[in-house]
């Protein structure tokens, strides 16, 4: 597996905000299993803080890909899409994957997984993969330091 750039929440967003949030962009979001609820809420709060706008967080599965396409548009509302990936599931990603270019109409969207969810996303879903804006290792914030 290549080194990709590690960041936290914070950096993340920063980097999302200057390009804006409602410019289209994928990144796909590495971290540990254990940290994912942790850098999930830090996400949430870097959005509401420096863009001013709430996060749409969804788990990966039960999502099916109508489900995803929609939930931008719910309010009309521009928000950042965060999809958790917490198990493999095929036939999602595939769906994703010949589909990608609907995904970036609205606002960017981060797929947060962990290594091993990754490594089988990237490799299962080249239109993704070629579209991704960035591939991060992200942290979670740690405070006071």
């Amino acid at each position: 597996m290549a080194d990709f750039s590690t960041t936290t929440a914070f950096g993340l967003v920063r980097r999302i905000g200057a390009i804006g949030e409602s410019a289209p962009g994928m990144y796909l979001l590495i971290c540990e299993r254990n940290d994912i609820e942790a850098v999930r809420a830090d996400i949430a709060v870097e959005v509401g803080v420096q863009c001013g706008t709430e996060i749409l967080s969804l788990e990966v599965p039960p999502l099916s890909l109508d489900d995803l396409l929609e939930a931008p548009r719910i309010d009309g509302r521009t928000r950042i899409t965060l999809l958790v990936l917490r198990r493999w599931d095929h036939k999602l990603v595939d769906s994703i994957d010949r589909n990608v270019v609907l995904l970036t109409r609205e606002s960017p969207v981060l797929f947060l997984a962990d290594l091993e969810i990754a490594e089988r996303t990237l490799a299962a879903a080249p239109n993704l993969r070629n579209r991704l804006a960035d591939i991060l290792v992200i942290r979670p914030e740690i405070l006071g330091v």
